[in-house]
């Protein structure tokens, strides 16, 4: 009768131990934070290539050049379509407009030349040429996070009506509301003008 006892008892724990592990896994840990979709999706593409960035100009636009010793730079070179420096633009978000938007243009383009530094990584499933040598581009910087939805969640940034790839409307929104609903960046400064 003991010897069953021990053996239900040893069952049990095993029972235990594995539900435990179920739980942790399935709410991602401790904290109960599961990964999302979002997370996935905000996440630095495995492929991306990188490219070694200038200085921003005033549209918030900057040249950039695949670095050819990155071990992805096959990849960009297809994308981009040459290894000279060319004109490129982050995706989905508004141009930066000094002229007729004059109150949170020089912070926007402080906070993308701050964000992005002198690299970024780039998607190279997601490269729009848009016009003669502008490219439209998903970026993370070296820290690995996602430039565009920095900028918004910061309020250094718009989303671009009508043009958002569709898997990350929902993600540029969100971040883009977040910034408005507590007045950070231009939503706070602006917004009185």
């Amino acid at each position: 009768m003991d010897q069953l006892r021990g053996k239900n008892s040893a069952l049990f724990i095993v029972v235990i131990v594995v539900a435990a592990g179920i739980w942790y896994f399935v709410l991602g840990g401790p904290s109960g934070s599961s990964s999302s979709v979002e997370d996935t999706l905000t996440k630095k593409p495995s492929n991306a290539f990188q490219v070694r960035v200038g200085s921003v100009q005033s549209d918030g636009s900057f040249r950039g050049q695949v670095e050819p010793a990155d071990r992805q730079a096959k990849r960009g070179l297809e994308a981009i379509g040459t290894d000279e420096r060319v004109t490129l633009r982050l995706a989905d978000l508004e141009p930066l407009d000094p002229v007729r938007d004059e109150c949170w243009a020089a912070e926007g383009q402080a906070a993308i030349k701050e964000l992005i530094g002198g690299r970024i990584w780039v998607d190279p499933d997601d490269v729009d040429q848009q016009g003669r040598g502008t490219f439209l581009v998903y970026a993370w910087n070296a820290d690995d996070v996602f430039v565009q939805e920095k900028l918004l969640r910061d309020g250094d940034a718009r989303v671009f009506v009508g043009q958002v790839r569709p898997a990350l409307e929902d993600v540029l929104a969100e971040a883009e509301e977040e910034a408005a609903t507590a007045e950070r960046g231009q939503w706070g400064t602006c917004a009185a003008q």
